[in-house]
């Protein structure tokens, strides 16, 4: 055979050498995300790879992935909950919980959820917080769920905690969205303040209107009594014009008398 063709075939059976092994250590190794965790079982035991990649031996081991990413999702009792006043509530809230990012944490929530869809995973955690949200409301007035939802979120959290750390997960968030009840407890719970609201408007309404009128008739006072003093100007004024005028014609007149006396005085 030609030694050229010897080559050429050579090569291609090198190049498809190459092209087979790299296609198999494509499907051995097993790449890993941020938000997810492989669980790799088998020969060696198990063994939890998180952002990275790994090697997984075929016949001898099996490799899932897991993911680690933020579940949220809404915690509602479709039953009523009783506060310490024996009033029946619904609440809804929502919660955020993720896998522990430790090696131990990944491998217990593997090993409650790893064969399980997200939905069952949810549901599951639902149920625990259910359980743990309807204990503490008991615990609560009507008051203290519409008026400080926060100290309900801090206390499922101080719960809870222990139990999603049994399970490898963590509490992120815990937030009431709403109370409601069927007996319009809530609705009727602010009546007396919105009450005492309009009776401070209208007491406000009456001493303003009251002010008012006050300051329209001091107002009115002063400008008759302006007016009056106006009046007894100009009537002193008019009676001193009087008198210097009544004044001026006696002189006037005076003046006149001896004139002509004067002038009979040369005539006679």
């Amino acid at each position: 055979m030609d030694p050229l063709t010897l080559l050429v075939a050579g090569v291609v059976i090198a190049v498809v050498v190459v092209f087979v092994v790299l296609q198999i250590v494509g499907r051995l190794l097993r790449k890993v995300g941020p938000n997810q965790a492989l669980i790799v079982y088998g020969a060696g035991g198990t063994k939890v790879i998180t952002g990275g990649s790994h090697f997984v031996i075929p016949l001898y081991q099996r490799a899932q992935d897991f993911s680690l990413e933020l579940m949220s999702f809404d915690v509602a009792p479709s039953q009523d909950l009783y506060t310490t006043q024996g009033v029946a509530v619904n609440v809804e809230a929502v919660t955020q919980i993720k896998v522990r990012s430790d090696e131990e944490s990944i491998k217990t929530a593997a090993e409650q959820f790893l064969s399980k869809r997200q939905d069952a995973r949810e549901n599951l955690i639902r149920l625990v917080m259910e359980g743990h949200l309807r204990g503490i409301v008991g615990q609560l007035t009507v008051e203290d769920l519409v008026k400080d939802p926060e100290n309900v979120g801090s206390k499922m959290l101080k719960t809870v905690t222990p139990d999603m750390e049994k399970m490898g997960l963590e509490v992120i968030s815990f937030t009431i969205k709403d109370v409601r009840d069927k007996n319009d407890y809530i609705t009727n719970m602010g009546r007396p303040q919105i009450v005492e609201i309009r009776k401070q408007a209208d007491i406000a309404a009456a001493l303003g209107q009251r002010d008012t009128q006050i300051q329209q008739a001091n107002a009115a006072r002063e400008a008759a009594v302006a007016k009056s003093a106006a009046d007894q100007q100009r009537v002193k004024a008019e009676a001193e014009s009087l008198g210097f005028q009544a004044e001026s014609q006696r002189n006037l007149s005076l003046k006149k008398a001896s004139f002509d006396a004067e002038v009979k005085k040369q005539q006679a």
